[in-house]
């Protein structure tokens, strides 16, 4: 009924002829019996049939091994194992876990889904599972193993990164040029993208270690902007629970040194016998001790030998060994020789770092222990400014005594919280002391004015008294007793240390003249029991200035190189500072017996770094300000004595622009005497101008200047 269109007859394979009898060959396909083999064999989307099998599918025929890492090279991440997907999402098949909306463009592109959106997707399925698996993964992992194990999970991506990129490079090994060409930028821009998704996951990392969820938070110390800091006004109260101390590892230290016994040693043991030899002096070099400056040698006497014989060829010794100086200790306290100090021909630097370093200077209950440097023997030296209780600094122009005070300050804010320990700093010179501006240990900025200063120890005397009353009001002897017995009394007043340090005291006491010279004598008297303390340093010890009734009660002193043997005797009572080598060659006298020792040395940077620590912690909160001992010094009387009317005088003053005797009468309806006193006080606190003559007098201050004086007056 329908025309059916034949099927084409089979084509024999083999050879055949042409109608001319010419023969061909017609290529034929091969009949494949097994039609089960042709649907399993496998043909490559790119690479057609030329890929090979054992190469494109990992074989497993028997099983063996974990089947998730076999495949892991084919997956753009690593599959996580059943224990790591339990923990992070609550069960082992994360994969067919549900996204929403929003995440369904990360799923169609090149992003991916984040640890974020699983726990979102989660959290979808199951709400409660999903805040558990949080909490139990918030208390029971530790930062440190989270940031291990992505840490590793990295590693992994990469090496499998790695190995994918070889495999490519085996599979298409025998293409063209133009093929692989185009293929390095393929793999150029895939590693941009592995890249940045590599950065993403770090940050993702990031972000999760530091979430909220982790109960982990590490204490940052406040930063005080710089332009706040120079403020003489008080501020509120610092709270100093979570300051920290500097850490002794902004100091350096010198490197360790071999212990070999120097051949110039040696040399100047056989001059030292062959002198006394010479002078017919019996006896002999027996011991020496090497320190970083100087060496000193221990000769033992005959019997009958006096100790003068060695002094009096002091000068012979010196020229014997080409010295720059020796100093002869006879006898050494203690021992049965006489010591010769000697320069060693080479100086062995010793730095702050090495001093503090230490565990009894760390670990020493004593909030007034002080590094100074190392002795004769290498042993670190401290003391103590309670044990003190006060000390005198003297030392010529390059001897290490600026050094000394830098160390001496870096010691005590290395052990003491500012609300523990507060100092004030006068620095005629300016330059000294201004790196320790700014700390908050200080109780007023750094005073570099002779008045100002007159007026600071002024105060600091009736701080002195004003402890003394709190201390006899609480029965105690001392701050110590005070705060051992009374720290948990009603009305207890904090005393926190407080220690005067005066650059050039005797320039000071020149100025300042016998007002600085009776507070001085007053603090270093009465003020030790009170937890007051004063360090004067001066580079003139001359007689006359630093006299013996100031000097009595300054007990410990820190000498330094000196031109002359008087101005020795004058800080020690003794002869010996004159031939010390200086850049930090002392003798510290304690009670009367001196040693000698090499000063650490703090460098400017060291300074500079740990006040910066310290000045990012903390602002300054000063006990008096500048403009009150201005103040004080301008009006040179009691303060009670002011008329109550000041205040009102004052303002009106200001106000009207000019100051006019006639109408403050009228105005006030005070009496002509009245208002005369008044405006005098006017005229010494600097609201308005001397009368000169016939012509009025001129104000001087603006309301906001008036303000800074009626404060200043307040404070007083």
């Amino acid at each position: 009924m329908f025309n059916r269109k034949k099927k084409p007859e089979r084509i024999i394979p083999g050879y055949t002829r042409t109608p001319d009898n010419r023969e061909f060959f017609i290529p034929q396909i091969s009949v494949i019996e097994d039609k089960k083999a042709l649907r399993n064999k496998f043909v490559s989307p790119i690479f057609g049939t030329a890929a090979k099998d054992e190469v494109t599918i990992p074989q497993d025929r028997q099983g063996w091994g974990d089947i998730d890492k076999k495949y892991d090279a084919f997956r753009s991440k690593r599959k996580l194992t059943k224990e790591e997907a339990k923990r992070r999402y609550g069960h082992q098949y994360y994969e067919f876990m549900r996204v929403d909306s929003s995440a369904m463009k990360k799923v169609h592109t090149e992003e991916g889904l984040t640890s974020d959106d699983l726990l979102r997707a989660q959290q979808l399925e199951n709400p409660q599972t999903a805040e558990d698996i949080i909490n139990d993964h918030t208390t029971s992992v530790s930062v440190d193993e989270f940031f291990k194990s992505a840490e590793e999970t990295l590693q992994q991506n990469e090496e499998e990164i790695i190995e994918s990129e070889v495999l490519k490079d085996i599979i298409v090994e025998d293409d063209d040029d133009s093929m692989k060409y185009d293929r390095i930028e393929e793999e150029r821009e895939d590693d941009e993208i592995i890249f940045q998704s590599t950065q993403e996951e770090e940050q993702e990392i990031e972000d999760i270690a530091f979430a909220d969820d982790f109960e982990y938070e590490e204490y940052k110390p406040p930063v005080v902007p710089k332009e706040n800091r120079h403020v003489e006004q008080p501020i509120e109260k610092v709270d100093f629970k979570h300051y920290q101390l500097p850490p002794i590892s902004l100091f350096k230290k010198t490197k360790a040194k071999a212990d070999e016994e120097p051949t110039w040693i040696k040399d100047n043991i056989d001059i030292i016998n062959q002198t006394l030899l010479s002078f017919g002096i019996e006896g002999e070099v027996t011991n020496y001790t090497k320190g970083p400056t100087v060496t000193r040698y221990e000769i033992a006497l005959g019997s009958g030998v006096q100790t003068k014989k060695i002094t009096s060829i002091s000068d012979n010794i010196q020229m014997s060994l080409a010295a720059l100086s020796i100093r002869i200790e006879a006898p050494i306290p203690g021992k049965t020789t006489v010591g010769i100090e000697v320069p060693n021909k080479v100086r062995e630097s010793v730095f702050f770092g090495d001093v503090v370093d230490n565990d009894y200077f760390l670990n020493s209950e004593d909030p007034l222990l002080i590094a100074i440097g190392l002795d004769i023997d290498a042993n670190p030296v401290y003391t103590s400014i309670e044990s003190m209780p006060h000390g005198l600094v003297a030392g010529s122009t390059q001897s290490g005594k600026s050094v000394c005070i830098a160390s001496i300050i870096a010691s005590l804010i290395t052990k003491n919280k500012p609300d523990g320990l507060k100092m004030m700093m006068i620095d005629p010179k300016k330059v000294d002391l201004q790196q320790f501006a700014d700390i908050p240990h200080l109780i007023t900025p750094i005073i570099d004015d002779p008045k100002i200063a007159v007026e600071s120890l002024k105060y600091m005397v009736n701080e002195m008294e004003s402890r003394y009353d709190t201390l006899k009001e609480f029965k105690a002897i001392n701050v110590k007793d005070y705060y051992r017995r009374r720290q948990n009394t009603p009305n207890f007043k904090a005393m926190p240390r407080i220690v005067i340090i005066i650059e050039e005291a005797s320039d000071l006491l020149i100025t300042g003249g016998s007002e600085v010279e009776e507070a001085i004598l007053k603090l270093t008297q009465k003020s030790r029991a009170v937890g007051i303390h004063i360090l004067l340093a001066t580079q003139r010890p001359s007689a006359d200035i630093i006299k013996g009734a100031i000097k009595a009660n300054i007990p410990t002193r820190f000498a330094f190189r000196v031109p002359s043997s008087t101005d020795s005797s004058v800080v020690l009572d003794m002869t010996g500072a004159e031939k010390l080598l200086g850049k930090g060659d002392m003798l510290l006298s304690e009670n009367g017996m001196a040693r000698r020792l090499q000063g650490a040395y703090l460098s400017p940077e060291e300074i500079e770094a740990v006040t910066e620590f310290i000045i990012n912690q903390a602002q300054p909160e000063y006990m008096f300000s500048h403009e009150s001992l201005i103040v004080r010094a301008q009006t040179g009387e009691d303060l009670d004595t002011i008329d109550e009317l000041f205040k009102e005088v004052a303002n009106y003053v200001v106000e009207e622009g000019k100051c006019s005797l006639n109408k403050i009468t009228q105005v006030f309806g005070i009496g002509f005497n009245r208002a005369t006193q008044i405006v005098g006080t006017l005229e010494k606190f600097g609201i308005v101008s001397e009368n000169v003559g016939t012509k009025p007098r001129t104000v001087l201050v603006e309301f906001d200047q008036l303000a800074n004086i009626f404060e200043s007056i307040e404070t007083l």
